[in-house]
């Protein structure tokens, strides 16, 4: 009888160390799972960061791409048109008075002053067309922005 009680003894120190370390491994296993989702954590607020970034560029993008076909190749036109009729404006200052220019074309004046006026009334139209496009991929839009004879946007 004590064989078996000395056996029952052992089996249940046995136990108890299986236990203690079962409990041991488990608190280790703790241990490498908090530093694992601390680092994921700090893994996971890295991304956001960068998502939030990217968001705004996003945005961005998103009004670059409503504002250059809308509102920026109108600017761009009406820059030009005022550049052009500036450099008129600023030439005829410049020059020779007419009555010192013996060949000169008398109605030269009245003629580029119905250029200006027919230039001021000039449309263009793809600075109305464009505005319809704001919601279409760039390979189109770079199409509408195409002329004949000029590049190709598939390039």
């Amino acid at each position: 009888m004590e064989e078996s009680v000395n056996n029952a003894r052992s089996a249940y120190k046995k136990m108890l160390a299986e236990r203690d370390a079962l409990k041991a491994g488990e608190a280790d296993l703790r241990a490498r799972m908090d530093e694992m989702k601390g680092h994921h954590q700090a893994e996971i607020e890295e991304l956001k960061l960068e998502c939030a970034d990217l968001a705004v560029k996003v945005e961005d993008l998103q009004a670059t791409k409503v504002w250059l076909p809308s509102e920026g190749v109108r600017l761009l036109a009406k820059t030009i048109h005022n550049g052009l009729q500036n450099g008129y404006v600023h030439a005829l200052k410049k020059k020779t008075p007419y009555a010192e220019v013996h060949l000169l074309n008398r109605n030269a004046e009245a003629e580029l002053n119905k250029a200006i006026a027919c230039f001021d009334s000039l449309t263009f139209p793809v600075v109305n067309d464009l505005p319809k496009l704001i919601n279409e991929p760039l390979s189109k839009i770079k199409d509408a922005l195409s002329f004949a004879g000029g590049e190709s946007s598939k390039e």
